[in-house]
C-alpha cells in the first residue's frame, strides 16, 4: 500500500518540476524576444515613411516595428483565444 502511495508523490512532484520549467522557459522566450526587440529599435533609428489608404506619416523605424510587433501579439492572442464552434 505504502509503494502506490510513494508513486502519487513521484508522479506528482514530477509534474510540478515539468511545470516550473516550462514557465521558466517560457519567460526566458520572452525575455529573448524583448531584448532583441529592443536591440533592433536602438540600431533603426532612422526615420521612415509609412503609407495608410488615406496618406502616409513620416516616423522612426523602431516606433514601426514596435507597433507591428504588438500587432502580431494582439493577433496571436485573438487567435490563440477565439472560441471553438459546435
Amino acid at each position: 500500500m505504502t509503494h502506490d502511495l510513494h508513486d502519487d508523490r513521484s508522479s506528482a512532484t514530477t509534474s510540478t518540476r515539468g511545470h516550473d520549467m516550462a514557465v521558466v522557459l517560457r519567460f526566458l522566450v520572452i525575455a529573448a524576444i524583448v531584448v532583441i526587440l529592443v536591440i533592433v529599435a536602438v540600431d533603426n533609428r532612422e526615420d521612415v515613411r509609412v503609407g495608410y489608404a488615406v496618406g502616409h506619416k513620416q516616423g522612426p523605424i523602431w516606433v514601426v516595428i514596435l507597433c507591428s510587433a504588438l500587432a502580431g501579439a494582439v493577433i496571436g492572442s485573438l487567435i490563440k483565444h477565439r472560441p471553438h464552434r459546435r
